[in-house]
């Protein structure tokens, strides 16, 4: 069983506190950037447990393939949810980095999933307030309450590939409640109910909270074997946003 547990986490925490994800002894840090898990590996002695939930991909570098790969060598676990850690999890699934939650699952479930559906903009700080929405939290909230509020498969079809046209940094409220009523004919009211559960049952923070709950690493075995990382070829890439 590992204890020293180190999580990357942004915008995807926004809501939860301390406490949720596992306070003490969880070293909570910023979203992930490159070079990250390198440092991080060089100031401990001892593997422990990585698990990524946000990173940077435009201001900065992402946290690259070959890092996690060599932090998978060392004898670290190493866990991926939510957001950028999904997607790496995904790509690197071959490799041993392992994966946990419903938007993690999607990638096998939607083929042409794109990367962009996760991101976002947000405050660059704690709390890291969104100032748009993922897509996937709108898949999630069709797919879990759309029924409920008379929301056919084909209306919701057609509001998802009107989200998908506009860029990540568009989807606020205005634009989707918008894109509900003009592409998937809603109503006022039913677009009001839909954007509530939504911001209550974001499935990024859901899937986050899960992990740091279950903990599912102590009774996870080693890592599985990796490719040298100087020959890394992650599995099904998907293209970056």
């Amino acid at each position: 069983m590992r204890e020293a547990v180190t999580l990357y986490a942004g915008p995807s925490s926004y809501g939860l506190d301390a406490a949720a994800l596992g306070a003490p002894p969880v070293e909570w840090l910023p979203p992930v950037r490159r070079g990250d898990i390198d440092r991080l590996r060089e100031r401990r002695t001892e593997p422990g447990v990585i698990v990524i939930a946000d990173g940077v991909f435009q201001c900065a570098p992402a946290v690259s393939h070959a890092e996690i790969v060599r932090a998978l060598h060392a004898g670290w676990l190493v866990w991926g949810v939510a957001s950028l850690g999904a997607i790496r999890a995904y790509e690197l699934r071959e490799q041993g980095m392992r994966g946990f939650g419903w938007v993690h699952a999607l990638f096998e479930r939607v083929p042409d999933l794109a990367d962009d559906e996760l991101c976002l903009l947000h405050a660059p700080q704690e709390p890291w307030f969104p100032l748009s929405e993922p897509l996937v939290n709108l898949r999630y909230a069709l797919e879990m309450q759309g029924a409920a509020l008379g929301i056919t498969p084909a209306a919701s079809a057609r509001l998802l590939a009107a989200a998908r046209e506009r860029w990540f940094g568009e989807r606020d409220e205005n634009t989707l409640c918008g894109l509900m009523r003009s592409a998937a004919g809603l109503d006022e009211a039913r677009s009001a109910a839909l954007w509530r559960w939504l911001v209550a049952h974001r499935v990024k923070t859901l899937d986050l909270a899960a992990l740091m709950s279950r903990r599912p690493w102590r009774a996870a075995g080693p890592p599985a074997p990796a490719p040298a990382p100087a020959s890394l070829q992650p599995a099904s890439p998907h293209p970056r946003p």
